[in-house]
């Protein structure tokens, strides 16, 4: 006896050995063969639920045999129910208000007078047509109601199309998940389980804790996170434990409860939380890919090709009745007396892919049907396996065609966004939009700056511009076609330029940098650092719109090509029919029509450069040094003609007996305060003969600056000084000035030298 309970125990334990090692096969080759197959997918630019299905139809037991779902038992159950649930949670998230308030009307129909249209259409095609009892034609109608957010938003965003359409199909297909879960239970438990009174009473009970649940616990959640109470490194890991947390609360006390529980919890998330949630939609949309890939290989496993023969041109009748006549209908009941035009209407009536949760549970049913021995168990799983098969491949890839032939496709974008809603980067946005007549956002994450802008009339948005997930659920956002990174952080600048490159393109983004390290054109060119590069040389752009605040620095507008403007000051931007270059115009773009607009940044800090005009340049030649003051004191007075020779040159030669002015190397600076001037002048002689100046080093002057600043401004007169001696003491930019052929030649080395200092 004892030798028998011996073999039996062995036997036991060598049959749970070889049950759990097929579990551990089963989940391995599900989860890695899913994510591979979902990136396959996206690099071959296919629906990933196509492949996804045939892959697990390929692994499962009628085929290779390396995934068998029957030796998960109940753990099935189990994966499905929590893996959908985290799904929807996804799905809230992403669910925006101000996408519902394009068309409010046509989403609640949907929700409602759709359902309906599709539940009691789809039962009586299938029993007209297959005549497999109303029980099973009314459960099989309710399984094909959703649509479901894990195909609709990889095709909306491959598609593009217009706001409206996108946001009703998008609400369409989160809200309508857990419409159909329930529907579909509430069927089931009154055709199958317990009744009618008892499953419209689980129907209620499952509803209202539901809801209660989920606006409980996304409530905790959100004042969590806004609380800071988890690490901002943490908070993916805490709102991933959470939703399972809200998903088991709920269906702890209500069978399938959570479903709507966490889609629920979701949209509050992610309506209150945009800002604090900074990668949290980027990490659900991971694991959701996570978990599609695994439920299809899982799901798709247990089909066989021999369950959809059995019922033959009948099926795919009434699949075709589903498509073709059943959703129309639905959407002509859902939009009557709508705005949309026919065109969208079409669209929509073509539009209808279902996905995971669909094909969830219509297994979970398939399997209950077949424990209480039903005759035709396996129906339900292939009616809804071919509308999720033939919509998938149909409407997955005519979706696109379809939307460009109607003209139903979101136009090019070509509006700008400019990360950093500081005064300067306000000031580009408003010349941006009047001048090149495009739709301009600002992003940042100071909420300070971003109420600024909008009392300034500006279209500004609070948000990481890193993220675009976040970034592009903001209507205000789709129609960016350009982005210009405006930050102080250089790293910052180039990441956002990396991420928004792929959404753009690499042509369309660009950058400041605020460091003193340059980057060359073949780096961008050979894509070592993203983002075209624009104003190299100026300093940080916080430090310019502090300046602008304070008035030391000017924004200043011209039309057509400005000599004086482009030497004199910083060309930021040029606008010329409807294109924009960051770049000054030049003399032969614009001449004499005047077409082009330019904005230029002339900063007070610039001393030098806000001194000096090209007509105060010239070359001299002088035999005395009373003979150079008189003809460098001449040029000053052709722009300031109340300018007294006689008391200026006085007051220079007075200077240079008490303290000479010679700076050596060939350079004097001779400088006085005069009564006549409203603003500093600086007029500049090249002596190429040379002139003894009686310099410290004995070097004859080829180089004198003529310094002349209005009395009470002796700041500004030392700050001037101070600009001339850093300049010249660079013995390759006096070398340039020694030389330059013209007074532009001359303003262009002065201005490339000082900004570089």
């Amino acid at each position: 006896m004892s030798d028998l309970n011996t073999l039996t125990f062995l036997l036991a334990s060598e049959a749970t050995e070889v049950s759990s090692h097929a579990m551990l096969m089963t989940i391995a080759w599900a989860i890695a063969g899913g994510v591979m197959l979902v990136i396959l997918s996206r690099r071959l630019n296919l629906p990933a639920i196509v492949m996804l299905l045939a892959g697990g139809a390929v692994m499962g037991p009628s085929v290779l045999g390396i995934v068998q779902p029957d030796s998960l038992g109940q753990g099935l159950r189990v994966i499905v129910s929590l893996a959908i649930g985290l799904i929807l949670f996804e799905g809230g998230l992403t669910l925006d208000l101000s996408g519902y308030r394009e068309a409010p009307a046509t989403i609640k129909r949907l929700l409602t007078v759709g359902v309906l249209t599709t539940w009691i259409g789809t039962s009586v095609a299938i029993q007209l047509i297959l005549d497999v009892g109303w029980q099973m034609a009314i459960i099989s109608g309710s399984l094909v109601i959703v649509t479901g957010p894990t195909v609709i938003a990889p095709l909306l965003k491959r598609i593009k199309l217009n706001n409206r359409l996108h946001n009703i199909l998008h609400w369409e297909g989160v809200l309508i998940d857990p419409i159909g879960v329930f529907i579909a239970l509430l069927c089931y438990e009154w055709m199958v389980k317990e009744g009618g009174e008892q499953a419209l009473l689980n129907f209620g009970t499952r509803l209202g804790w539901g809801l209660l649940v989920g606006v409980v616990g996304g409530l905790v959640i959100m004042f969590v996170i806004r609380r800071k109470w988890v690490a901002e490194d943490s908070v993916n890991v805490f709102a991933l434990g959470a939703a399972v947390l809200v998903f088991g609360l709920a269906d702890a006390v209500v069978a399938e409860a959570g479903l709507l529980a966490v889609t629920a919890a979701g949209f509050l998330v992610g309506f209150a939380g945009k800002v604090q949630l900074k990668q949290l939609r980027q990490f659900k949309a991971e694991i959701t890919d996570l978990l599609i890939g695994t439920l299809f290989i899982l799901l798709a496993s247990r089909l066989s090709f021999e369950q959809f023969k059995t019922f033959g041109w009948g099926l795919v009748a009434v699949v075709g009745i589903v498509m073709l006549l059943i959703r129309p209908i639905s959407i002509f009941l859902c939009t009557f007396g709508t705005d949309l035009s026919t065109r969208e209407k079409a669209y929509l009536s073509w539009v209808a892919p279902r996905g995971i949760v669909a094909a969830s549970m219509a297994s979970l049913i398939a399997l209950n049907l077949a424990e209480a021995n039903h005759e035709i168990p396996k129906f339900v799983e292939s009616f809804t396996y071919s509308v999720i098969i033939a919509t998938i491949v149909l409407q997955g890839f005519s979706a696109g065609p379809l939307a460009r032939l109607l003209r139903l496709k979101r136009p090019e974008p070509t509006g700008w966004m400019i990360v950093g809603a500081h005064s300067l980067g306000r000031r580009i946005a408003r010349f941006i939009g009047d001048q090149a007549k495009k739709s301009v956002v600002l992003a940042d994450t100071n909420a300070r700056m971003i109420r600024e802008a909008q009392s300034e009339g500006l279209v500004a948005v609070s948000g990481d511009a890193r993220d675009i997930d976040a970034m592009m659920d903001n209507a205000v956002v789709s129609g960016v076609g350009n982005v210009l990174a405006l930050t102080d952080n250089e790293d910052l600048n180039v990441r956002i330029c990396q991420n928004w490159a792929d959404v753009v393109g690499s042509d369309n983004v660009y950058r400041c940098n605020p460091s003193e390290q340059e980057l060359s054109n073949d780096d961008v060119r050979d894509d070592k650092v993203a983002g075209k590069l624009t104003w190299p040389k100026l300093p940080k752009p916080s430090l310019v719109a502090a300046e602008l605040q304070r008035g030391e620095a000017a924004i200043i507008e011209a039309t057509g090509y400005e000599p004086a403007f482009s030497q004199l000051a910083t060309p930021m931007i040029t606008i010329a029919d409807g294109k924009i270059t960051f770049e000054g115009p030049t003399e032969s773009s614009d001449n004499d029509d005047k077409t082009s607009h330019t904005l230029y940044l002339q900063r007070r800090a610039d001393y030098l450069m806000r001194a000096i005009r090209p007509e105060l340049i010239t070359k001299l030649k002088a035999d005395t040094l009373e003979d150079l003051l008189q003809q460098l004191v001449a040029l000053a007075i052709t722009v300031a003609p109340d300018l007294s020779r006689e008391e200026t040159v006085q007051e220079l030669l007075e200077r240079e007996t008490a303290f000479p002015t010679a700076l050596g190397h060939g350079v004097a600076v001779p400088h006085a305060y005069c009564p006549g001037l409203d603003s500093r002048l600086c007029a500049i002689a090249q002596l190429p003969d040379g002139f003894d100046f009686s310099a410290p080093d004995g070097e004859p002057v080829k180089l004198a600056f003529l310094l002349l600043s209005p009395q009470g401004d002796p700041e500004g007169h030392l700050a001037t000084l101070a600009d001339i001696a850093r300049l010249v003491i660079d013995p390759q930019v006096r070398h340039k000035l020694f030389h330059a052929s013209s007074p532009m030649e001359m303003i262009a080395t002065i201005r490339s030298a000082t900004a570089a200092k």
